[in-house]
């Protein structure tokens, strides 16, 4: 890892957070909300220019950025406050940011699968010698999905075997124009006939054709949806306990991983950008307090009841809330810390 890779990581780190708040800011003008100020960074600011109503703030810490609205967090009776908008234009204001972060990750990755030759197809072309589900698995199968999980991508299907509780799959195939479901399908991660010493395989290869735009685009899109999908299974593993909060990373465990990145190739770098931003765009829509799927669930509480939550109240909600996530905040960043030190 070099200074120009960490260099690098932070600055695209960094304007992840800046389309995000660009997105509320965009919103908010485009509703007629007035927007005090602007903040690209954290910390005290290192340079202010006031624009209009704006003032924009670039800060001494690279993470972060703020979009601050007049009657945000309290009641205002100034003209263009938030609090005053209506339910429907709070709430795009509020889904803006992730939005943003969703139309992003996904113009990278379409970016990134523009100079693409060749794509890989969910269709068998063979299979390895020796390889243990022949009988079941056959050359031409199209595979559908794996133990339930959707195989949208041909890198779906090493994504769904790796999550595997033992060898055995329940495979969803199309074969000869019917789709068949393959119970107890052994595909063992192991070497081969042929090369007892080489990078273990699961044996499968699967046919290649030459990418068109209709391809480039289907890919990107399924990609970007991936990405999504991801996010909502690694939030599963957490809650079943799968995972541990000790596996979680922040700002610094991400910095690093964009790093290593970066190190080993400029599209490796932004096809992780492009899945840190949408991961970003999932996350802020969860309905938790601090979250903006929190404002935005106090909203819809909003539209059931036909008036406002108490701001007070809901101040508190989310006051708790932001405190919550910056103690688990500074726990996943002591880990980061211990773990590059390790």
């Amino acid at each position: 890892m070099t200074i120009a890779t960490v260099i690098l990581a932070i600055l695209g780190f960094g304007c992840l957070i800046i389309v995000h708040e660009a997105g509320h800011f965009a919103a908010a003008r485009f509703s007629g909300v007035r927007v005090n100020e602007f903040w690209i960074g954290m910390g005290p600011a290192i340079f202010k220019k006031k624009i209009g109503e704006t003032e924009f703030k670039l800060c001494a810490l690279p993470f972060g950025g703020a979009c601050v609205m007049e009657g945000e967090d309290e009641d205002s009776d100034t003209e263009g406050s938030f609090n005053r908008a209506d339910a429907p234009h709070r709430a795009l204001i509020i889904a803006a940011g992730a939005l943003m972060n969703f139309i992003a990750g996904l113009l990278i990755v379409l970016f990134c699968y523009a100079p693409i030759q060749t794509v890989a197809e969910n269709t068998l072309e063979s299979t390895e010698a020796g390889f243990a589900g022949a009988e079941q698995l056959k050359a031409g199968d199209t595979i559908l999905s794996i133990d339930g999980y959707r195989i949208l991508l041909n890198t779906d299907i090493t994504v769904a075997l790796s999550r595997g509780n033992d060898d055995r799959y329940d495979i969803k195939v199309r074969r000869g124009g019917q789709t068949l479901l393959l119970e107890e399908v052994p595909v063992p991660l192991t070497h081969f006939e042929g090369d007892p010493e080489g990078e273990m395989r699961y044996g499968l290869n699967f046919r290649t054709h030459d990418a068109t735009i209709f391809d480039k685009l289907k890919y990107s899109v399924y990609t970007a949806f991936n990405y999504a999908r991801l996010v909502w299974i690694s939030l599963g593993d957490l809650i079943s306990g799968a995972v541990g909060v000790d596996q979680l990373s922040g700002p610094v465990g991400v910095t690093d991983v964009l790093a290593e990145t970066a190190q080993a190739s400029f599209r490796s770098f932004l096809m992780m950008i492009a899945f840190i931003s949408i991961n970003l765009g999932v996350m802020n829509l969860l309905p938790l307090p601090a979250l903006d799927g929190g404002r935005l669930l106090f909203i819809l509480i909003e539209l059931i009841l036909r008036r406002p939550v108490n701001k007070k109240y809901e101040g508190y909600i989310h006051a708790g809330g932001l405190a919550l996530l910056m103690a688990l905040m500074l726990y996943v960043t002591f880990q980061d810390i211990t773990r590059l030190i390790g």
